[in-house]
């Protein structure tokens, strides 16, 4: 019976076959602990990503023998100096719409003064463009019902969860507890990382840790390459956006401080929402063409076509840093991105580069110098 079992393993489709199954049933065991521990694992994903973003600058401090420990300081030091600067610059947007919000009723006295000299027939209009009118007047009464509807349920919906002042706690409790953990664990992760990675990588059976550390080495350049050029993405628009709004503002407001501190708020809210495909662009417009309707229809069309023409600056040169950043063509990128965001949403498109850099790196170093590239 034995020597029957082991002649069957020798059999290259048998062991593959066995192989398969363990392989799946590992993944069903995993993705069962992953779901019941979905919580905890968020927790430790969003430290590793965070430790694996700013590793490069702890391996800095490192290379100049200024310690680990010097570089762990210098990057939370870092973080805490854009938590308070972007806190600040955020308030002092939430003044200048809270200001906005306050004058809308002067803003719209013109328009308001206008429907009604139609209204009451003071104003002549052709009757076509008078019928045109009317019925945009209906649906526009329809558009601010529905809209009256949704504030009056939302707002209904922040006094219920207002009124419930020790839930309120908890769960603000309960996101000040995640992230000082999310803190701690980047703390460590920051100082240890090379271990880490050793420790993982001894998981691997011997025989074949030389080829997971390569991989694991390729893995990391892909990955690597599209952080950085993100980063440098978004640094490169937020700085185009900021330069572009202070001159659209300094237009009409004059190059005050005021204005400055405006623009780097919006250029602020472009970096940050540069890491959202598509959508980003459209959320991080919003509040700079809001602040620029009480100076004027002119100031509105100034400031919309700066945001337009930092739209084009940006379109053009994200696909340059990220073709240097992870050596693929632009074209490549942008295909690799609709696609991921065709089949699988906001997190195809995130992810979608990335991997395609990393299939690039393993079609070019394993792909092209293999013997069956070579002898067919």
């Amino acid at each position: 019976m034995r020597s029957t079992l082991s002649g069957a393993w020798q059999n290259l489709w048998v062991r593959f076959g066995a192989y398969l199954v363990l392989a799946g049933l590992a993944f069903l065991l995993l993705s069962w602990l992953a779901n019941g521990a979905r919580g905890a694992l968020s927790i430790v994903l969003a430290a590793f990503v965070f430790s694996y973003v700013a590793g490069p600058v702890v391996d800095w401090f490192e290379a100049r023998r200024l310690g680990r420990a010097l570089g762990v300081v210098a990057v939370l030091g870092g973080m805490l100096f854009v938590l308070a600067l972007s806190t600040a610059l955020l308030a002092g947007m939430v003044g200048q719409l809270a200001r906005f919000a306050a004058g809308l009723p002067r803003l719209l006295e013109p328009l308001v003064g206008l429907v009604q000299e139609l209204s009451e027939g003071r104003v002549e209009l052709p009757p076509l463009l008078a019928e045109a009118l009317a019925q945009a007047t209906l649906g526009l009464q329809d558009l601010l019902q529905a809209f009256a509807q949704i504030l009056l349920q939302a707002l209904q919906g922040v006094l219920a969860q207002g009124g419930n002042l020790l839930g309120f706690l908890a769960g603000l409790l309960g996101g000040v507890f995640q992230l000082l953990t999310v803190v701690t664990i980047s703390i460590y992760l920051l100082y240890d990382l090379p271990r880490v990675g050793a420790a993982l990588l001894q998981v691997v059976p011997e025989p074949y840790q030389p080829w997971a550390k390569e991989l694991a080495q390729k893995a990391d350049r892909a990955f690597g390459g599209y952080v950085r050029g993100t980063i440098l993405g978004a640094l490169a628009n937020g700085a185009v956006v900021t330069l572009a709004m202070y001159l659209s503002f300094g237009i009409f407001q004059g190059l005050g401080l005021e204005v400055l501190s405006q623009a780097l708020v919006l250029g602020f809210l472009a970096f940050i929402f540069s890491f959202v495909p598509v959508l980003g662009v459209i959320i991080s417009a919003i509040p700079a063409l809001v602040l620029a309707l009480p100076l004027g229809w002119l100031a509105f069309a100034v400031v919309a076509f700066a945001l337009w023409l930092c739209n084009q600056i940006s379109g053009f040169i994200w696909p340059i840093i990220m073709g240097r950043t992870t050596s693929l063509h632009p074209v490549t990128g942008i295909t690799a991105v609709l696609v991921g965001a065709s089949l699988f949403g906001l997190g195809g498109a995130l992810l979608a580069v990335p991997l395609v850099a990393f299939l690039k790196v393993l079609y070019s170093d394993y792909y092209l110098k293999s013997r069956f590239y070579r002898e067919g």
